[in-house]
Parts: C-alpha cells; sequence; structure tokens
C-alpha cells in the first residue's frame, strides 16, 4: 500500500459527515396526546441535527 497523499485525504474527508457532538440531547417529556409545541421541539432539533450534520 503506499502513502496517503494530503489531497486523498482532503477528499475521504470531505465526503463523511460533520461531528455531531455540538447537539445537545433533546430531554423532551412528551405528554399523551403530545401538544404542538412539543412537535415542535421535536422538529426544531432534528432540523439542528441535520444542520450539524452537513458539511
Amino acid at each position: 500500500m503506499g502513502e496517503v497523499s494530503q489531497q486523498q485525504l482532503d477528499d475521504a474527508i470531505s465526503g463523511s459527515s460533520a461531528n455531531s457532538n455540538g447537539v445537545s440531547t433533546l430531554g423532551l417529556a412528551v405528554s399523551d396526546p403530545p401538544t404542538q409545541a412539543e412537535v415542535q421541539q421535536i422538529a426544531d432539533k432534528l432540523d439542528e441535527l441535520i444542520n450539524a450534520l452537513r458539511r
């Protein structure tokens, strides 16, 4: 196998997702039935995660 060039390394990294460690857990206790506000919190957290995972 040979050495890996910086370009090959950059290409491999650019194809991976970003780190999601910056997204905190939701920690939501959902009522039954869930309220619109609770569902909105879930949607907002999902959007936050999707944006964190994009490069």
